[in-house]
């Protein structure tokens, strides 16, 4: 305590109450490819669900990363998953211009340059990928209904040039008056007619009308085809609406705001939805995929809550689906307000942004995205190894990046020594790997071979092809095969995603330092059988290499029988297990001991390490984990010329529990005579 100057009473307190606190190592990471998600960052998945939600469903060029994070997430719940892009992938966009965005990060970068490649683009695809394409936005600046320009008529209402002739083939007809030069004429929009008789188009015409006062030309392509199929004959010249068919998607026509109104405005709010324009996502050309309705034009606008409702806003918080750009493009309406609500109208004059307004601002428009990438590009045959590289670099840093376990996916050799490289340097994590043949036939080392030639191939590629020794490295025997519930078809998928998980399980379920091999805990999930089946005598060859083996056994499932890791010197740490166990020590010990840096190195000190050290010891003790420890941390090992140098040295030694490998059973017979206490020895 500091002195006092005048008397008085002076109260501290000080902390004693150190512990070794409790850390998680079911903590997963993987790279690799996928349909749709954002690039190049981590993002937690915690389920199946999550992983269809945030990535996609499996394809023919992805399910081998797909079906290694799925089934990890069949065992554990927290796998931090990076994707991955080849070198020419574009996120579609209603210009079809070639540029990447690919996550929010970079999307807030782009929005302030007018360099990027995207800058001109309206609206751009959330993520790179094909899924992008075929992404339409419709946006209401009214009621959805076209109408004509004031003077022809009904101001919501345009006419028919001549008589609807009625045919089993489609109804031709013409119009004039109140539509613009090339409308669309869309599956699934309505004609309204006046005296409530209402027909649904089924198939799209677009670009159909030639401008005010010109008619819809004859002959097939403009043949337009309704539901009901016959329409009851109109008089030449009758009236009716052309609505959207997604204007019912809304509770309310767009009109003003409160926010608006209440700063003497009118007029502001739009209703926006993204559609399945493709089928890619739902299997239903047209399908509804997001609605915001009754956002605003207004750049400060704001809704009841106090939430943010500028429309741009909005979508990219919010939409899972597409951007609405920033940067230097035409407002909506007479567009968008930085400054007041007042100017914010839909008047017939003034009106500047003709594509969202009809001349009586009662507009809808749809936009389009193309240019995604091809399915190719984002396939395990394309990415390189340079792209799963890059995406390993995020989970280098055990500092900033909490991770235990690293799923290989379908990376080749060269990839997997990256990731075992990486393990060694944090030694907080272990690389889950498989033998794969290469990225565009991953199971071709085991695949359709005799078991013979599967296990020379799989020692192949353990002692030459990778050739690491590591035990921050664990080594499986190939791939199962499973069904792949989504395309209906059998996939050939590595094992490491599972090996990881019986890790993860195990730790739940029992301790971290329980073996995940074996009946009890090594069962494999979803196994229609398996690529490779290796016997005993290939098991045997296996396990020397530092392989485990994946066995399918009649009437007890597939198991991994075995748990080395991949260090070639014979040792503790050569089993899963033992390092497991010092991985949870070391890493629980270092995050207590980090609270004693620049404290003074005396017997106080010392003291206060062993006595954090020693109950945490006490408990792995109890818990099966250890056999012994002993703690030294007194000036024996902190010398003085320890004490000078300004280091701390704590020694803790650990007799680490053993999982059995290899069960001998003796069985000895005897004369009917003797005693067992004879022979017991």
């Amino acid at each position: 305590m500091g002195f006092q100057v005048s008397p008085g009473v002076n109260v501290t307190e000080r902390d004693l109450t150190t512990i070794v606190p409790a850390v998680a190592t079911t903590n997963a990471g993987m790279v690799g490819g996928f349909k749709w998600g954002p690039v190049d960052e981590r993002t937690l998945i915690d389920s199946e669900n999550t992983l269809r939600k945030v990535f996609g469903d499996p394809a023919d060029d992805t399910y081998n990363w797909w079906f290694t994070a799925a089934n990890f997430l069949g065992y554990g719940n927290n796998l931090q998953v990076v994707r991955v892009i080849g070198s020419s992938s574009y996120n579609a966009n209603n210009t079809n211009a070639n540029g990447v965005i690919k996550n929010r990060t970079q999307f807030d970068a782009a929005g302030a340059t007018s360099t990027h490649a995207l800058n001109a683009c309206e609206w751009i695809a959330k993520y790179p990928g094909e899924m992008g394409d075929g992404l339409e936005v419709v946006v209401f600046d009214g009621d959805g209904r076209t109408g004509s320009i004031a003077g022809l008529g009904d101001s919501n209402e345009f006419s028919i040039a001549k008589a609807l002739s009625i045919g089993d083939t489609g109804i031709s007809f013409g119009f004039s008056g109140g539509l613009e030069t090339g409308i669309d004429l869309r599956k699934g929009d309505r004609l309204v007619f006046p005296d409530g008789e209402v027909y649904t188009i089924k198939n799209s015409a677009f670009g159909v009308c030639g401008g005010n006062g010109s008619s819809l030309a004859g002959g097939p392509a403009t043949t337009i085809n309704f539901t009901p199929s016959i329409i009851t004959a109109k008089a030449a010249g009758a009236t009716l609406y052309l609505e959207n068919r997604y204007a019912a998607q809304f509770n309310s026509i767009p009109a003003t705001s409160t926010d608006c109104a209440n700063a003497g405005g009118t007029n502001d709010e739009l209703n926006i939805v993204i559609v399945d324009g493709s089928g890619k996502w739902t299997g239903v050309e047209g399908e509804v995929l997001e609605k915001f309705e009754g956002v605003s034009k207004s750049t400060n606008n704001r809704s009841f809550d106090g939430t943010a409702n500028y429309w741009r806003e909005v979508i990219n918080d919010r939409s899972k689906y597409v951007w609405a750009n920033f940067y230097n493009l035409p407002g909506v309406g007479t567009g968008d307000n930085t400054s007041t609500f007042a100017n914010i109208t839909h008047a017939a004059t003034g009106v500047t942004n003709a594509e969202y307004n009809s001349p009586i601002g009662r507009a809808v428009r749809h936009i389009g995205l193309s240019g995604g990438v091809s399915a190719d590009d984002y396939a395990a045959s394309t990415l390189t190894n340079a792209n799963l590289i890059a995406g390993l670099a995020l989970f280098e840093d055990a500092e900033s990046v909490d991770v235990s376990l690293l799923l290989a996916g379908a990376s080749d050799a060269t990839v997997q020594g990256r990731m075992v490289d990486i393990c060694d340097k944090r030694k907080d994590c272990i690389a889950f790997l498989s033998p794969v043949k290469n990225s565009s036939d991953p199971a071709g080392l085991v695949q359709n071979k005799t078991a013979e030639d599967a296990q020379a191939a799989v020692r192949n590629f353990r002692n030459v092809t990778l050739n690491k020794s590591s035990s921050y490295a664990v080594l499986d025997s190939g791939f199962k095969v499973m069904f792949d519930r989504y395309n209906d078809v059998m996939r050939y998928v590595p094992l490491n995603g599972d090996i990881a998980g019986l890790c993860a399980r195990t730790e739940v379920e029992q301790e971290a330092w329980f073996s995940p091999a074996g009946f009890t805990r090594g069962q494999i999930r979803g196994v229609v059988k398996l690529a490779f089946e290796p016997r005993q005598a290939h098991r045997d060859n296996l396990y020397k290499d530092q392989i485990n083996p994946v066995v399918s056994f009649p009437g007890e499932g597939t198991v991994l029988f075995g748990d080395k890791t991949l260090q070639a010197k014979p040792s503790a740490f050569d089993r899963i297990n033992v390092r497991r166990l010092f991985i949870v020590l070391e890493k629980a010990i270092a995050t207590a001991s980090k609270y004693l840096l620049f404290e003074f190195n005396d017997e106080f000190t010392r003291a206060q390490f062993r006595n954090m050290v020693i109950p945490f010891l006490r408990t792995i003790m109890s818990r099966r984990g250890i056999y012994d420890f002993k703690v030294v941390c007194d000036e024996t090992n902190n010398t003085g010329e320890v004490i000078d140098r300004n280091e701390f040295v704590g020694d803790i030694y650990i007799k680490p529990a053993r999982a059995i490998n290899y069960i001998q059973l003796n069985f000895i017979a005897t004369k009917t005579g003797v005693d067992f206490s004879e022979v017991g020895g």
